[in-house]
């Protein structure tokens, strides 16, 4: 038997709604739709907190060759939400 705990645990609030999120980047119509009716998780400082961390788990995958065409608007959906911090 070989068990895989990289992924184990809970995640935090809005970690489903900030990984729907951001792989619906690509499409910025879905993109829309899916902060429409998720805004009231993604909006939150812990919905933010689980964009950063869904954001940068996509970019680590993209670091290793995996849909490279997601890394531009990973950083840019990145910046605004950092710039939104300050």
């Amino acid at each position: 038997m070989l068990l895989d705990w990289e992924g184990w645990g809970m995640p935090p609030v809005g970690f489903d709604a900030a990984m729907l999120h951001s792989y619906s980047l690509l499409v910025p119509e879905v993109a829309a739709q899916v902060r429409h009716h998720l805004g009231h998780v993604l909006e939150t400082p812990a919905g933010r907190f689980s964009e950063l961390a869904v954001i940068t788990m996509l970019l680590q995958s993209a670091e290793r060759g995996d849909h490279l065409d997601r890394a531009t608007p990973l950083r840019e959906r990145a910046a605004l939400l950092l710039d939104s911090v300050e």
